[in-house]
């Protein structure tokens, strides 16, 4: 019977035993893969995020640039419009006075 007893023991209970912990040793490891995985895909999305928001603050800057360099050209084309009106007009008058003069 004792023999019976050891028997079963090793024909049953090691194999189960050795199963259940290598089953729990497994899911550790894949749970702690798992989680280096997403640690990974997190790394590499703040790394291009980091990335983006450099892009994007040089691209604000020329924005910015592009802006003011546009206002100092309307304002230069504002004054050159206002120069073009001023010389029109002195044109006429001179074209009067040359057609008013006694030849």
């Amino acid at each position: 019977m004792e023999t019976s007893i050891i028997n079963l023991i090793t024909d049953c209970l090691v194999p189960i035993t050795t199963a259940v912990a290598g089953w729990l040793a497994g899911s550790r490891k894949r749970r702690n893969d798992a989680l280096k995985s997403m640690q990974d895909s997190i790394d590499i999305l703040s790394t291009e995020n980091k990335r983006l928001i450099e892009d994007l603050t040089t691209v604000n800057r020329e924005v910015v640039a592009l802006r003011r360099e546009n206002g100092e050209l309307k304002t230069s084309v504002d004054q050159l419009c206002k120069e073009n009106a001023q010389l029109k007009t002195e044109v006429q008058d001179l074209r009067k006075q040359l057609t008013q003069a006694p030849a």
